[in-house]
């Protein structure tokens, strides 16, 4: 048997030269020279705007026109398969969310732009150094032209440039290190070490089997949600399968212009002699490419795009096919004599297009060529120091900045946010989420990141997180109802936006959340207040105050009455002893209507003897101002049509203090279903204060709702909490798709936005993933689609169903941690080997640990580590 011929793989390169210029150039041996450059892609998948990928466009034919006559550019998109592996968070529930990811395998996704000036082709290379500086001045432009449009470009040094030269030989990006193996080239595929590597050339040259037309972008149409939404021409590689490495080579290389088209010319003369359709065909061909030169000022240019593909031996046929199908599904028949494998794969180093033949290259126009350029980029981590993690659309944590970054970069003006979805789409799992993600700041031992969170709640949807990070559950009982004392103030307290809340509060004891006050009516309070703080807060010995009143007193009975500095009080009672006798002298004085007797009576509930009275005039819970998880949970009294929007307004004002007193924390005010019992006229200039101003203490307020009809048509929701929340938060509207017009209009949605929020569980994205829901975050005026995924251990802490809570407490109540009791429950339902749901039925049935009596398990068993 003949042995095999054994030839070196040589390198088409001089060395990399660092020292002479401004960049690092990668020099061949013809004496080309290249500077690489990493960007982003400048359409970030599932964008669902078409706009974007005609930007895109326009932006490379800039490149392009900047370049001109004897450039190459290379541009390459490589796609690996990796496995995720985040092992560095120190927070407990975090620790476990990486956990639960670890291993997973996704698409990474990365693309470089290798710039390259041609040599005079001549006998004798010869340095030109006019031509050099003119290749740095361009190389500056395109840096500028892609900062600005936010393609974060990087030009690789000496050392980076060299790796990237052995990844591509050895068609590795997925490890940490590299390093070269053996090659055999044969007629049908490259083996590199255990890999088999083929070539898939999109053009036959001998046939140019293309599409009639070409665009920028394709359009899906295969499923009833998905109609017109607009993906890359080369998306389809996303989901090629059994792959490890692609790389998908774009080139386009810029001849003289006007050689390249007088040599068009003299071609179409040559075949318009012969009569022969053939050739009345070619010559139509060229009269319409010359006419887009001539109108459309394009440039022509010699393109080639390759699409290399290394995967194991037995899946190297399964993944072509993949690819070649795709390509037909979009008229595209790639060229079935690509024998020249190891021509094919030399072409695909850097600054070595030169190597490229006549036949693997085709003139066409650069618009036409461009529109095979891979446009798309995956999500990536946002860098900030403030980072929540969902996942993306493959389900790989993926970590965002719904705050401060949007902020910087005037995305957003505000941190407010307004959260949609119908009852069902897992609104208050991924509040769970977000919140825990907010909570975990106050672990750091950075003061300047702690962070403050208040919920207002009306269905124990937080109890699970409030118990995991031992903060403060506040629930409304008659026995134990929620008070505060808002007229107990000091004097430098006292200012505008003081006595507007008080005239809110007063106006809502008296008319209801539902009523409304005249201007005499809100004129009289706000001389009451007035009055009241400066009797109180007076320099002289005494101050004028009013008795008590009695139940069957008249206004006009009550006689005025001095009484010394000393024995008044700030709460409620003294308010309305002032209230009555103030507002009659008022009503004499100024000759106006005021319906005192209604007054008295309305306001009595709340005064001493009556139903309400310790709402008004006991003092808060000072340690309120310094916890930094509080949930109030007022679920008992959310039918309550005096009680549930007192109880909320008095809530909201305890934040306000918190706000103002913790000067040094992040602070978030989330509001559930409760809001509705504050979204009257009578309380919007309120609610507006408190939007506006808690920007300015570095907080946010979070506003979550499921019902649809509590927001359309609602003037308060609109003008005070939808206007000042500029971030939108949706779950899944396809309950709500026949009345999304109504929701699109008052959230400012646009047709792409839209678009895009109905791709919200609907892509083929559950392969080898956990249960999860997807989200849709809108920062300013563009959203994307993220999954709600977690762990088993994130799962029990956040679940807000009622026998898998009462389990999960079980655990932590035996244990004496709610961490510790987590941490066995998972490890008993693993030995149990139940379904999750009869694990939970007999815990409770057992009202035990399941291995309790069995393992004599001490309670307090500390965590591993």
């Amino acid at each position: 048997m003949a042995e095999k011929r054994r030839t070196e793989f040589s390198l088409p390169y001089v060395g990399i030269d660092d020292k002479s210029g401004k960049y690092p150039l990668l020099l061949n041996l013809k004496g080309d020279y290249a500077v690489i450059i990493k960007l982003n892609n400048p359409v970030l998948q599932y964008s669902a705007d078409p706009a974007a990928y005609d930007n895109s466009h326009q932006l490379y034919i800039n490149m392009i026109k900047i370049l001109g006559e004897g450039y190459v550019i290379q541009k390459q998109d490589i796609l690996c398969k990796r496995s995720y592996n985040k092992k560095d968070s120190t927070e407990y529930l975090q620790q476990k969310y990486d956990e639960h990811f670890s291993g997973r395998e996704y698409t990474d996704h990365n693309t470089y732009l290798v710039i390259t000036r041609k040599a005079k082709r001549s006998s004798f290379f010869t340095y030109n150094k006019k031509q050099y500086l003119e290749f740095e001045r361009n190389i500056g432009k395109l840096e500028d032209l892609f900062k600005r449009n936010n393609l974060f470009p990087s030009v690789l040094n000496k050392n980076e440039i060299d790796v990237y030269v052995k990844r591509i030989l050895n068609m590795n990006f997925s490890t940490e290190s590299v390093c070269l193996n053996n090659m055999l080239s044969t007629d049908e595929e490259i083996k590199i070490g255990s890999n088999s590597v083929r070539n898939i050339s999109l053009i036959n040259v001998d046939v140019i089997d293309l599409p009639e037309k070409v665009s920028t972008h394709l359009e899906r149409n295969d499923k009833p949600t998905l109609i017109g939404f607009p993906v890359d021409t080369m998306g389809f590689l996303y989901n090629v399968p059994s792959y490890k490495t692609i790389i998908y080579n774009q080139i386009i290389d810029i001849p003289p212009q006007n050689i390249t088209q007088r040599k068009l010319e003299l071609k179409r003369k040559r075949h318009s002699g012969i009569p022969d359709p053939a050739n009345l065909m070619c010559v139509e061909d060229i009269d319409s490419l010359l006419v887009d030169v001539a109108r459309e000022n394009q440039m022509l240019v010699n393109s080639h795009f390759n699409i290399i593909v290394c995967a194991t031996a037995e899946n190297i046929q399964q993944t072509c096919n993949y690819i070649e199908t795709s390509l037909s599904l979009q008229g595209i028949t790639p060229n079935k004599n690509a024998y020249n494998q190891m021509e094919l794969f030399r072409t695909a180093l850097p600054c070595n297009t030169v190597e490229l033949k006549d036949y693997d290259l085709f003139l066409t126009t650069s618009d036409a060529a461009l529109c095979f350029f891979f446009k798309e980029a995956l999500s990536k981590d946002e860098e900030s120091s403030f980072q929540i993690r969902f996942t993306d659309r493959q389900g790989i944590p993926v970590a965002i900045d719904p705050a401060d970054l949007p902020m910087i970069t005037n995305r957003i003006n505000n941190r407010n946010k307004f959260v949609l979805g119908p009852s069902g789409s897992g609104k208050s799992f991924f509040m769970n989420v977000l919140i825990e993600q907010y909570s975990m700041y106050n672990k750091s031992d950075a003061p300047r990141w702690l962070m403050d969170v208040v919920i207002v709640d009306t269905g124990h949807s937080y109890s699970g997180l409030c118990s995991y990070y031992g903060g403060k559950y506040i629930t409304y009982t008659d026995e134990k109802p929620i008070t505060m004392n808002p007229f107990a103030i000091k004097e430098e307290e006292y200012n505008i936006e003081k006595k507007d809340f008080l005239k809110t509060l007063i106006s809502l004891l008296w008319k209801g959340a539902d009523g409304t006050i005249n201007q005499v009516e809100g004129d009289v309070i706000a001389q009451v207040i007035s009055s009241f703080y400066s009797c109180y807060f007076s320099k002289d010995s005494t101050n004028e105050l009013y008795p008590e009143i009695t139940d069957n007193a008249k206004p006009e009975d009550i006689v005025l009455r001095v009484q010394t500095y000393n024995t008044l009080e700030l709460n409620f009672n003294s308010f309305y002893e002032f209230a009555l006798s103030k507002i009659p002298e008022i009503k004499d004085q100024e000759k106006i209507p005021f319906d005192i007797d209604e007054f008295r009576y309305v306001l009595k509930k709340f005064y001493k003897g009556g139903e309400f009275e310790a709402i008004l005039n006991e003092k808060v819970d000072t340690s309120l101002f310094i916890e930094p998880f509080v949930v109030f949970e007022i679920d008992s009294i959310k039918e309550h049509k005096v009680l549930f929007p007192i109880v909320t307004l008095i809530i909201m004002d305890v934040f306000i203090q918190k706000m103002r007193f913790r000067t040094t924390q992040r602070k978030a005010l989330i509001i559930e279903e409760a809001w509705k019992a504050i979204a009257s006229p009578l309380m919007a200039s309120y609610i507006l204060y408190l939007y506006k101003t808690v920007r300015k203490f570095w907080g946010e307020a979070i506003v979550v709702t499921q019902e649809l009809g509590d927001i359309i048509g609602n003037a308060v929701v609109k003008d005070s909490i939808i206007n000042n929340s500029d971030t939108v938060i949706l779950l899944d509207q396809t309950k709500f798709k026949d009345n999304f017009n109504e929701i699109a209009k008052l959230l400012s949605i646009t047709e792409h936005e839209r678009k895009k929020i109905f791709t919200i569980n609907q892509l083929d994205n559950t392969e080898n993933r956990d249960r999860f829901k997807e989200v849709y975050i809108r920062r300013g005026a563009i959203g994307e689609v993220y999954g709600v995924e977690v762990s088993l251990h994130q799962y029990l802490a956040f679940t807000t169903e009622k026998p898998e809570k009462t389990a999960v407490d079980i655990y932590s109540k035996y244990y004496g941690s709610y961490q510790i009791g987590l941490e066995n429950f998972v490890n008993d339902l693993t030995l149990s080997k139940l379904k999750l749901d009869r694990f939970f039925k007999q815990i409770n049935q057992k009202g035990t640990p399941f291995f309790a009596e069995a393992k004599s398990t001490p309670k307090h068993l500390q965590l591993a580590g």
